[in-house]
C-alpha cells in the first residue's frame, strides 16, 4: 500500500492512499473509469509524490521512503493493457479485485472493470521516511517554494482544529498550504479501507485545520446489501465515464 500525492487545482496538496503497480518498471495507479476525474486532475499537477508509510502487509526488504516527480496518464480505455500487464498484480495487492476479474469468466462479466486511466509515475530519487505505526501518525504533504514536500509525521492534541506535527525523522517542517492524510484498512482482504484527509496550514508547527474529517477510523464490516450497493455505484460509475464506442 502507498500514499500518493498531488498539487489541487486551488495550489493546495492532496493526498490519498493508492495500490502501487509496476508498469515497464515504473511506478502506476490504474484507476478505474468511476475516478476519471480524479485521474485526470493528478496528472494535471505540477508535481506528484509516492510515499511507502505502512509496514503492514510487506516483506523483509521494505524500507519507508518517499519519492517526488511527475505523472503521466495513460488511457486504457479498452482494457487490453491493464489486463496484459497490470491486472496479475492488482490481483494479488488489492484482493477486492478477484471478485470482479479473477477469472476469464469473471472478465467478461465485470468488462466495465478492466478499462483504466493508467497513471504512470515518472519519480526521482527515493527519500527515506519513518514508517507509521500507530494511529497517531499520518502523511503530511505540503507546498512550499514552487516544491511538493512530503514526510511521515506525529499528529498530537488531535481533539483541537491547530495540532502540533512533528516529523517523524526529526526533519525541520516548512510553512505553508498542506494536508495531512491517515488511513487504516482490514488485513489481509482489504475489503475496508478508509482514509481520512485534512486540509490546512503549516505554520511553526501547527497545522490549522481548515476543517475536520467525518471519519478517521476504519469503518465498520459491510452487510451483504452494502457491498451489492458499492459495486454496483462502481459499476454505474464506470460506463458512465467510458468514452463511447
Amino acid at each position: 500500500m502507498a500514499e500518493l500525492t498531488w498539487v489541487g487545482p486551488g495550489g493546495r496538496p492532496d493526498a490519498l492512499p493508492v495500490t502501487p503497480l509496476l508498469l515497464d518498471e515504473r511506478p502506476a495507479v490504474a484507476y478505474p473509469y468511476a475516478y476519471a476525474d480524479l485521474a485526470r486532475q493528478i496528472v494535471g499537477s505540477p508535481a506528484v509524490a509516492l510515499t511507502l508509510s505502512d509496514p503492514r502487509m510487506t516483506g523483509s526488504g521494505w524500507r519507508a521512503m518517499t519519492a517526488a516527480g511527475q505523472a503521466r496518464l495513460v488511457e486504457d480505455s479498452q482494457g487490453e493493457l491493464f489486463r496484459a500487464q497490470l491486472l496479475r498484480e492488482e490481483l494479488r495487492k488489492y484482493p477486492p479485485s478477484r471478485a470482479l476479474a479473477d477469472s476469464l469468466i469473471l472478465q467478461r462479466e465485470h468488462w466495465w472493470y478492466l478499462p483504466r486511466l493508467i497513471v504512470i509515475l515518472d519519480l526521482g530519487g527515493p527519500v527515506p521516511v519513518e514508517p507509521r505505526v500507530d494511529g497517531q501518525s499520518q502523511v503530511l504533504s505540503m507546498w512550499a517554494g514552487g516544491r511538493l514536500h512530503v514526510d511521515t509525521v506525529r499528529v498530537t492534541d488531535t481533539s483541537t482544529d491547530r495540532p502540533h506535527v512533528a516529523s517523524l525523522a526529526g526533519r525541520p517542517i516548512p510553512d505553508g498550504p498542506a494536508s495531512l492524510l491517515g488511513h487504516d484498512f482490514s488485513v489481509p482482504d482489504l475489503e475496508r479501507w478508509t482514509p481520512w484527509v485534512t486540509a490546512g496550514e503549516m505554520a511553526g508547527g501547527v497545522f490549522k485545520a481548515s476543517g475536520r474529517p467525518e471519519r478517521t477510523t476504519l469503518e465498520p464490516s459491510l452487510s451483504l446489501r452494502q457491498r451489492y450497493r458499492r459495486q454496483r455505484d462502481l459499476e454505474r460509475a464506470c460506463r458512465a465515464n467510458l468514452p463511447p464506442g
